[in-house]
Parts: structure tokens; C-alpha cells; sequence
């Protein structure tokens, strides 16, 4: 068979054409050359997970496509990815490696982000590099969420999106504002990235300190839940409580409006008693433990007709023995007379300032212990802590002398003039006998007298103290 021309020119073509898109397709979409290594370069990056990246997925460099995903491998430690980078393609080796989703469904591609300073060496062929950022795979975050809506029965959560439906039906204006912000704020935070990251990884041990406490957080709930029905319950009387809680507080004010100067004057008082009451505390507990038994112990000896155990009195004289302090005291020249009565006010501070060894007055303000300094003794808290001090002078029981050795002598014979008493002679007290059936007695004159307790019941029997009573009352 003869072949025109004209055939054979449209074969001439048609091979040429199937030649050359071979060749492009080989090149291009088989990437033949890539496979020996021809116009790229390999890259291994290690990972946890697969982060769901798989084979033939992208390799993007500051978001231009740069190469593919030959393999996903698994490691001693994990899981290795190979990838193929076109020739051509500096990408420094401190660069930050991801593995990030194109969209929902699960397209995954790794991810180069350069640092700010990419002046460092760059990636070469066989070069390893380790990938941190991963996302979290789909599957395992529908496995949570099919378990939470498990936990929750149907009629709740329809519930929930009837009250979602409630909240959000009709507010498209408001939702499209709050998006609208969202995307203001979302802007904002990566103009600010180092802030965003700074504020991202402080969170991190805030959160941890929150998983780690997770146990005290589901007891608190729990807790917060039983006062919710608790609250619930006494849902009337907080009502009432809510109703009449004003004009309670109306007149509490009120109160305390009107008793605000002996309240703050009270208040003030008690404060310095408290104080004084936290320091004296073991005094106050000594005396509170003592006190009953003090107590029985004096009803006891009032009440037994025994003389053993009865208040029983002893009495001695004692003289100088030791004799009487008169250091820190007034002078001698401002005592005044036994017989003066009228008030008068005191220096303060008067007591024995005797040596603390001194014999005199043993039991005196000057040895109280102190409290607040164990082991120290002094008259006032001031002088526990700056410490006692004794006066320097002399001791003298009898600085003017004893009585009568200092009077003027007088002339033998003398005789002190004397004046006229108006001392009345006559017995104001005397004892006489009584008659208690008529109520007759005699009287320190001779005569006899009669009472009207015995006149107007002699015929009645009387007790011993009516007697009595009705003799003082006559």
C-alpha cells in the first residue's frame, strides 16, 4: 500500500506530538528526573506522629509549592518523612517545620517557616531536621466529641441547641460584628506575634498547674453543684431574704448611724483589750483553770462547822520586820495626815523601787514576771522591755525619827494645857432583862417599860427571830 504524502505528514506530526507529551508528562508530572536525583535534593524530617501528612503531599516554603512527600516511614522513635526539594530552593536549616491542614477534610502539607534572621546555612541534600508542630488529627478530636456527646443524654443536648437557637435567631447584624471583630483582634495579635507567643507559652505552666489540680477542680464542682440545690431548694426564703433584705439594711444603717460614736469608741476599746487579752493569754487561762477550784474551796470553808477545814485566822504582829519601803514614793514632806479625807490626785508610778533582791517588799509591782519576756520581771509592759530600774536611794523606814524623839524639850512640871469635854455620862448602851411573853423590861432609870410585840401576841407561839425583828421594830 502506497502512502501519500499527505498521510504521512499527519504521522510525522502525530509522533511528534505524542513525543513531546511523553516528555512533558515524564518531566513534569512523573518528575523522572526527580527520581534520579536530577534537579532536587532530599530531606528527611523526623516526627512523633504522622500529624495525618501522607505520601505525595506538598512541601511549601514561605507558601510557594517547593517540593513532595516520597514517604512516610516508621522509625525506632517515631516516624521519618522523605521529602524531595526542587534544586534551587535555599531553605535556611533553622527554619521552624509544620505539618499544616489546606482545609477541614485533612489535606496536610509541610511547612517551612524561616526565622527572622536567615542568614544562617541552609538545607543540603540528605539533610535531617525535626518536625515539632503537628496538628491534632481529626480522627482522635471526632473520637472526643463523639465521647463527650455521649456522656450527655439526647433530651439535653437538644436542649442545648434549642437555647443556642434561642440566643443566636436573629442576630446576624450582631454575629457579623462580632466576626468582624474577631478579625480585628486575630490582626492585631499577628502584628504583635512575639507578644502572642510570649503570651501563648506563660500560659502553658498556668495550664499544667490546672491538669495537675484537676481532681480538686472536679471536687469543687461537685461541691458547687450540691450548694446550687441547695440554693435551689431555699429558693423562697433567699425570695423573702431578697424582699426584706433593703429595709433591714435600711434600719441597720440606721443603727449604727445612731450608735456610731460608742460603737467606733467600743470598737477602739476592745481592740486595745484584745490585744492586751492575746498577751496576758496564759494568765487569763491560768486564772480560768484555778478559779473553780479557788471558788469551791472558799464555799467550803465558809459553809463546814469543822475546824480543820473551816476559815481559820491567824493573826501576828509584825514590826519593821522587814521594815516598810518608802523609796519611790512621795517625800516625807508631802505625806499627808491620817485624818485628811479629801481626794487627791497621785503622781503616776508610785511604788517600791527597791533592787529587785532587796528583802523588802518581796511581793511588790516591781517583781510581777513579765509576759511578753519570759524569765524578766518588771511593774509595767514599758518597763518589761526596756527593763527595771532601781532608785538609788537609801531605804529609811522612819525618816522623821520615830514619834515623840524630835518634840522641844519642856520645863520640869510642865503640864499640858487641857480643854472642857462635852462628853454626855449617861449610858448610851445597856443590858437589862426582857420578858417576851408581855414584852416588859427596865429601863436604865428604874422603870418599866412595854414593847408592842409581847402586848399584842401574847397568846401566839413565836419563832426566835420574829422575836427579834419585831423588838427592832418597836
Amino acid at each position: 500500500m502506497k502512502i501519500t504524502r499527505f498521510v504521512r505528514m499527519q504521522l510525522l506530526i502525530f509522533s511528534i506530538v505524542t513525543v513531546i507529551s511523553l516528555v512533558v508528562m515524564a518531566v513534569f508530572y512523573i518528575r523522572i528526573p526527580q527520581m534520579f536525583g536530577i534537579g532536587s535534593y532530599n530531606v528527611e524530617v523526623s516526627m512523633k506522629s504522622t500529624g495525618g501528612l501522607y505520601q505525595n503531599a506538598n512541601v511549601s516554603f514561605r507558601g510557594v509549592n517547593v517540593g513532595k512527600v516520597t514517604g512516610v516511614r516508621l522509625t525506632s522513635d517515631g516516624v521519618a518523612a522523605d521529602l524531595t526539594i526542587e534544586s534551587g530552593t535555599e531553605i535556611p536549616a533553622d527554619s521552624v517545620v509544620s505539618v499544616r491542614s489546606v482545609s477541614a477534610v485533612g489535606e496536610q502539607f509541610v511547612e517551612f517557616t524561616p526565622p527572622a534572621d536567615s542568614s544562617g546555612p541552609v538545607l543540603s541534600n540528605g539533610a535531617s531536621v525535626t518536625a515539632t508542630d503537628l496538628p491534632v488529627e481529626i480522627s482522635s478530636m471526632l473520637d472526643q466529641a463523639d465521647a463527650l456527646l455521649a456522656d450527655v443524654s439526647n433530651a439535653k443536648v437538644r436542649a442545648v441547641m434549642d437555647e443556642a437557637f434561642t440566643a443566636f435567631n436573629g442576630t446576624a447584624d450582631e454575629l457579623q460584628r462580632l466576626m468582624d471583630s474577631m478579625v480585628l483582634f486575630v490582626g492585631a495579635m499577628n502584628k504583635n506575634v512575639d507578644a502572642t507567643v510570649d503570651l501563648v507559652r506563660q500560659a502553658g505552666p498556668i495550664l499544667a498547674t490546672q491538669n495537675r489540680t484537676a481532681d480538686q477542680i472536679r471536687s469543687w464542682t461537685r461541691d458547687l453543684t450540691k450548694v446550687t440545690d441547695t440554693l435551689r431548694a431555699g429558693n423562697p426564703d433567699i425570695t423573702d431574704i431578697l424582699a426584706k433584705g433593703p429595709g433591714v439594711a435600711s434600719q441597720a444603717k440606721n443603727l449604727f448611724d445612731d450608735m456610731a460614736p460608742g460603737f467606733e469608741l467600743g470598737m477602739s476599746n476592745l481592740k486595745v483589750a484584745a490585744r492586751t487579752m492575746a498577751v496576758y493569754l496564759p494568765n487569763l487561762r491560768q486564772t480560768i483553770v484555778l478559779y473553780p477550784r479557788v471558788l469551791s474551796a472558799l464555799i467550803t470553808a465558809v459553809n463546814t462547822g469543822s475546824n480543820r477545814h473551816g476559815a481559820n485566822v491567824n493573826f501576828t504582829l509584825g514590826f519593821q520586820d522587814p521594815p516598810t519601803c518608802t523609796v519611790g514614793f512621795l517625800e516625807p514632806s508631802k505625806w499627808r495626815f491620817p485624818s485628811a479625807t479629801t481626794p487627791q490626785d497621785l503622781p503616776p508610778g508610785l511604788l517600791c523601787r527597791l533592787p529587785q533582791d532587796s528583802q523588802t517588799s518581796v511581793r511588790g509591782a516591781r517583781n510581777f514576771p513579765c509576759v511578753e519576756f519570759p524569765g524578766r520581771r518588771a511593774p509595767t509592759p514599758a518597763e518589761c522591755r526596756t527593763g527595771f530600774v532601781p532608785s538609788n536611794k537609801d531605804n529609811v523606814a522612819l525618816p522623821n525619827g520615830f514619834p515623840g524623839t524630835n518634840l522641844p524639850k519642856q520645863p520640869a512640871g510642865y503640864v499640858v494645857p487641857g480643854s472642857p469635854t462635852d462628853y454626855d455620862a449617861s449610858p448610851a448602851t445597856y443590858a437589862t432583862t426582857y420578858d417576851p411573853e408581855t414584852g416588859e423590861f427596865i429601863g436604865p432609870d428604874g422603870k418599866t417599860y412595854k414593847t408592842q410585840a409581847g402586848a399584842d401576841n401574847r397568846n401566839q407561839k413565836k419563832q426566835w427571830y420574829e422575836l427579834i425583828t419585831k423588838t427592832v421594830q418597836s
